[in-house]
Order: C-alpha cells, then structure tokens, then sequence
C-alpha cells in the first residue's frame, strides 16, 4: 500500500538522517584533531614568549623582556643578518641553476636528459645531514678534496664555511623546488608560441627570451618565495658548518641559546621562535597574494609539443657535461666521501685511505647503547608516525574536497601550514604544550611518542600534497551514486575512495618514512636520553667532534632511504600490474 506524501516526507527525512548523521561526528573528530595538533603547539609558545620567567618557575608575569633582549643583542642582529644574506644568495642560486636545468630538460636537444632530470631530484632523497657532513668531507677546510687542492696542488681553495659557500649548499638542497616547478610550468605550456616565434625567424636565444623565461615568471615567484622561506629556518648548515667561523642563522642562534642558557628554556628562545613564525607567515601571505595573479603568465593547456626542440649548437655536449658534473660534484662524490669517512679512522691526503681502513666507527654505533638506541627509535618512528599519519591525513583530505562538511574548507590550509612553519618552532611549541597539558603531556614529554608526534604533525603537509591531486583525478560522481544507493559518505569513503587512491597512499607512506628518518629540526628541544634519533645523535655526536661516526649515522639514514624506496617502486609495480588485469 502506497504511503500518503505526509507521511512519506517525514520518512524521507529520516532516511537521509540514518544516512548522512554518521559522518558528522567522525567528520568533527578529524577536524578536530588537525586543527588542535597544528595550531595547539602555537598558543603556549605565544603565552611563554610574553612571560618575565619560564611556565615552571613562579613568580612570572606579563612581560616583553624577551623581545626587547632580541632586538638589543648584537649577536641577534648578526644572526639576523646572516640568515637573511643566506637566504637571498641561496634562492637566487636556485632559481637560477632551477631554472636553466629545466629549460635545458624540456626544451632543448640536450643529449640524456631523460636521465638528468632525474638525476637533479638526488637531494630531496639524500637525507639533509647526510649530504652536509658528505660535503664536509670532502669540501669542508679540512676536507679531502680540499687538501689535495690546496696543499698538494697549491692552489686557492674554497671556503665552504663562509656564507657563500654554505649558501651553495643551501641552493643545492633547495634547487629541486625550482627545478620541479618550473618543469611542470614548462610541461604544460603551449609550444605553439615557441614555434611561431621560430617561423618568424627567432633563434634559440630569443625563443628563450620572449616566449619560455616569461612563462616561467609564476613558476619562479612561487618557488623562490617558498625557497627563501624554507632557508630562514635552516639549522643543520650553520651547526655542522657555520661554528669553525662563528656564523649563527637565526635557529642556531636559538638552538645555541637553549642549550648553553643557565635556564634550559629562557623566554627569548620563544619570543624569537615567534618572530621567525611571524616572517615565515608574512612571506607566505604575500606569496598566496601575488599568486592571486599567475593567470596573467599563462599560456595555456598545450595541444601538442613543439615541432623539434631548441638546438643548442656546439653546446650540446658541454652543457649535458655540465649538467652531470653538478649532479656528481653536489651529490654522489659527497655520498662517496661519506662512506669513505665512515670507514677509515682519519680522512686524509697524507695517507692512503686504504692503510686507514677501520670498522670502529660503525662497532661504536652498535656498541654506544645510545647510538644504537637512536636507530631503533628512528625506525619506530618512521614506521609508525609514517603509517598514522597518513592514515589521518588520507581522510582528512577526502572530507575537504569530497564531502559536504561544513567546516572542510579550512581543512587545506590547516594541512599546509605545518610544513610552513620552521621546525624549531614547531620543537619549541610542542615542548611548552607537553608542559602546560599536565595529561597526557607530562607522558608524551618523557618518552619516544613526544617526538614521533612532533615530527608527524610538521610533516603532514607532505603527504597532502601527495594525496590532493590524486584526489582531484577521482570524480565525486562514484560516491555520489554510493550515496543514492543507500550508502553512507563513511562506507563511500572505506570502499571506493580511499582504494582508488591505494597508489597515491603509497606514493605518500614511502615520502613520510623517508622524512620521518631524515627530519631532526622539530625534536631538537624534545629529545632526553632513551628518546634519541638518528638526526638529533649526529648533531651531538658532531659536537663533541667525532665526525666519523657521525657519517656513519649519515651512512646508514641513506641505506634506511634507499631500501624504502626501493620497497615502494617495488610495490607501486605491484599495484599497477594488478590494475592492468584488473
């Protein structure tokens, strides 16, 4: 028997509330739990920046000492300084090397450029610690390379602990932004305006000039504003290279102050962790600003590639040698000299490092309970932190951009910010928040699941940014038929969505196990005895002047990088060759 329509609509109703009412809570709780885990450590380092003495001391008040110690110190000033000139030398660098490296690989006939392009993207996978006491072997003033330049060839050498030396490094470690982004500007655009150009009798150069570099405006604002804000917050150059010549950055003037402080932890580290917070926000608001425009840079979508590449002439072959020079000179030889310096008991041109070959520094790794220790923990915490993660971020990004959440559209940008925000802030932040949330602060702050949640939440953003456009290739069409078949957005989600995305959850597991390993900045203010990891171990190891065991920490984050990549393209080709006959 047929309902009456008034009594249809309230069972109507009542079937879309069965439906939709589930997800609502859930919804909130990820929500929640983004939103507290990144904004949470911000408020009590703004509160313990504006207090006369620390949370655990009494007698504190309301008070701007700690600003006005900053702005009147000249060593602060100094460090100031310094950071800023690094960081301006090092995007330029970038930029620059970015640039003209993905010119070369898209546009151009340079011979193995399918192999190079590649090839530039070694330093996002070298772990940052690795591939800095790797340069310091070999280029540092007392390095390999070094020595037999100088002492044995007479020669002038170079100063890689000067600022313009550690700002090549910086550029190095940062040029794969610029290049990858300039790359997918250059991937995408309309080679038809190149060819015209060239019928209109334009050579290589002025093709260059009028058409490709123009293209490539938005591509190098959005990097180098990136680039430079990334460079402020750089703490392993200026303590693995900065200290034989006295230059501080700003994190290691704040890193240095904490730990030789008589109080472990003065209010000026958090008044100058905020004044890094607020220059980090700054520059990303103007560059969201200025990016308001990049259409006017467009070309367009691309039909069809140009009819041949740029000739580069004679200079074929040089710049191709060029090419590779840099990628052996910036990343394998300093991978070579680690594991040469991990393995002989003093790097040196005076003997040959055969005669010198000795196991000692890697007995003392799995002899020091604790160095052994900070493996253990390095791996638990990539596993685990890599895996939960991704977990919480896989659904977050499905409820911001694939359901009718009210609250979704500030999901994104709460993802993104972590990243954003300098690691040293992050540690400072996560330590005043373990202090002032008795629970379970007062657990997380003595043990091993502090650390691991600050690293996870400061690298979040990475597997967003993994997870979002593979996202946006899925159509909402396919839940949204769930859904008129009865289906909650819940069950949509487990059984549609998030399997589609099985390559790119993979994709993004793999990228946090290899940060998780490599990352050291937000638990440097964390990490007690028991709690060690590999980057934290290096940088103390470091600095009681054992450099050889310190590269064979290096060594082994490099081994842990390479066999996680290797286990996810093995497993990514699992999964392509089960979608083929799927």
């Amino acid at each position: 028997m047929a309902l009456h329509p008034l009594a249809a609509a309230p069972a109507a109703r009542r079937d879309r509330r069965r439906r939709h009412l589930p997800a609502g809570p859930g919804q909130y709780l990820i929500w929640a739990t983004v939103a507290v885990l990144t904004l949470a450590p911000l408020v009590p380092l703004v509160i313990t920046s504006l207090r006369s003495k620390p949370y655990y001391l009494p007698g504190g008040v309301f008070s701007t000492d700690a600003y006005r110690q900053l702005f009147t110190d000249p060593a602060f000033h100094q460090a100031a300084w310094n950071t800023v000139v690094f960081a301006l030398t090092a995007t330029a660098l970038a930029l620059l090397l970015g640039a003209a490296f993905a010119v070369l690989v898209t546009r151009t006939n340079l011979p193995g450029r399918r192999r190079l392009g590649p090839a530039l993207l070694a330093p996002l996978l070298v772990p940052p610690l690795g591939l800095i006491v790797g340069w310091e072997s070999l280029y540092g003033p007392a390095g390999y390379l070094t020595q037999l330049w100088s002492k044995n060839l007479h020669l002038p050498a170079w100063n890689l602990t000067s600022l313009p030396g550690m700002s090549v490094l910086g550029a190095v470690v940062t040029l794969p932004i610029a290049y990858l982004t300039c790359k997918a500007v250059l991937d995408g655009a309309d080679g038809t305006l190149e060819d015209a150009v060239r019928a209109c009798g334009g050579g290589t150069v002025r093709v260059l000039r009028t058409v490709t570099l123009p293209m490539l405006r938005t591509a190098l604002l959005d990097s180098g504003m990136l680039i430079f804000t990334l460079c402020l917050e750089v703490l392993g150059i200026p303590l693995f290279l900065g200290r034989p010549a006295n230059i501080q950055f700003i994190a290691s003037y704040l890193y240095d102050t904490w730990s030789s402080s008589s109080i472990p932890d003065p209010p000026v580290v958090s008044g100058g962790a905020i004044l890094l917070l607020a220059v980090a926000s700054a520059l990303l608001t103007v560059r969201g600003r200025l990016l308001r425009h990049a259409a006017r840079y467009s070309s367009g979508t691309r039909a069809a590639p140009p009819a041949r590449p740029l000739d580069l002439g004679r200079w074929r072959i040089p710049a191709a040698v060029g090419m590779a020079g840099f990628v052996a000179f910036t990343c394998v030889i300093p991978l070579l000299g680690l594991a040469l310096m991990s393995s002989v008991t003093d790097l040196t041109t005076l003997v040959a490092p055969w005669h010198l070959w000795s196991a000692a520094n890697w007995h003392e790794i799995w002899g020091d309970p604790a160095l052994h220790r900070a493996v253990t923990n390095s791996l638990i915490v990539a596993v685990i932190g890599s895996a939960a993660t991704v977990a919480v971020v896989a659904l977050a990004t499905v409820i911001a951009h694939h359901s009718g959440f009210r609250l979704r559209r500030t999901l994104p940008a709460l993802l993104v910010y972590p990243r954003a925000t300098p690691g040293i802030v992050f540690g400072v932040g996560f330590f005043w928040l373990f202090l002032i949330v008795d629970w379970p602060g007062a657990l997380l702050r003595n043990s091993l699941w502090g650390e691991l949640l600050a690293l996870s939440v400061r690298n979040m953003t990475l597997a967003y940014i993994v997870l979002a456009p593979a996202l946006a290739r899925i159509s909402p069409e396919l839940a949204k038929a769930a859904a008129a078949s009865g289906a909650g957005w819940w069950s949509a989600t487990r059984r549609i969505t998030l399997p589609l995305l099985r390559p790119a959850l993979l994709s993004a597991l793999v990228l946090m196990f290899v940060t998780l390993v490599s990352d050291y900045d937000p638990v440097v203010f964390l990490t007690k005895p028991g709690t060690e990891l590999l980057g934290t171990s290096m940088l103390q190891t470091w600095a009681k002047g054992l450099p050889g065991p310190v590269a064979a920490m290096a060594l082994v984050q490099v081994v842990l990088v390479a066999a996680a990549l290797s286990l996810g393209l093995g497993l990514g080709w699992t999964l392509r060759k089960k979608g083929r006959h799927a």
